[in-house]
């Protein structure tokens, strides 16, 4: 009986994690935030993100990273298809 109710819960465990996505992609987009923001990071050592959203900008699917450096600040735009910056602006 305990085989059975060990192999029943591993059973209903493995399917449970096969259907998790921990990271949500957001319509039109191939990069999920967490990912965009490790992108934007690779730019900046020691940076922190303080704010991340998903826009359309002509016509494109573009995170819009915003990131802090002491006291600078910078804005980084990741193609959310393609995973490549498309633009840096600092504040």
């Amino acid at each position: 009986m305990k085989v059975f109710s060990l192999s029943l819960l591993s059973l209903f465990l493995g399917l449970a994690l096969a259907g998790a996505n921990p990271l949500p992609k957001e319509p039109g987009s191939k990069i999920t935030r967490n990912e965009a923001q490790h992108i934007a990071l690779r730019q900046s050592k020691d940076a922190r993100v303080t704010a991340a959203k998903l826009a359309t900008i002509e016509g494109k699917k573009i995170w819009v990273i915003e990131i802090a450096q002491g006291k600078r600040e910078k804005t980084v735009h990741v193609d959310a298809v393609s995973g490549r910056v498309v633009s840096t602006q600092k504040k």
